[in-house]
């Protein structure tokens, strides 16, 4: 459900709800070498519909990471948690997300939500000094 009908929840008269459902994230977003999505990302939210038609978005998003570990290039897998935080307006004549047609697509807000709770690096979780790395 990465679309959200607002004339059809204007309609309904549903003007809080929640929404979950997995998104399959494109490749491209990945910034750490050799790590791949290793699950889809399970997203969890609220939603608020306000008078004017904004559409307010807030939860988390959870999805794992797989691959080499950036210090020892060992295997390595972590979950990692991030937060969904939108407004999505009409018009987009501010910071916010932007919408027309009464249709909201959340693929930007949830590749950014991904973006931005993305560590820098992947880690097998042993101490580097073990591995051969000092300061």
């Amino acid at each position: 459900m990465k679309i959200i009908d607002v004339r059809k929840l204007n309609a309904q008269k549903l003007y809080r709800g929640k929404i979950e459902f997995d998104y399959a994230p494109p490749e491209e977003l990945m910034s750490i070498p050799l790590v791949k999505f290793a699950s889809l990302v399970k997203v969890e939210a609220e939603y608020e519909l306000f008078e004017d038609d904004a559409l307010e978005i807030t939860g988390k998003i959870r999805y794992e990471i797989a691959g080499q570990c950036s210090r020892c290039l060992k295997e390595a897998s972590t979950t990692v948690e991030g937060e969904l935080n939108a407004l999505f307006e009409p018009t987009q004549e501010y910071e916010d997300y932007g919408y027309s047609n009464g249709k909201v697509d959340l693929t930007e807000a949830i590749d950014d939500a991904i973006m931005a709770s993305m560590p820098f690096l992947l880690s097998c979780g042993e101490d580097p000094e073990e591995i051969g790395f000092s300061e």
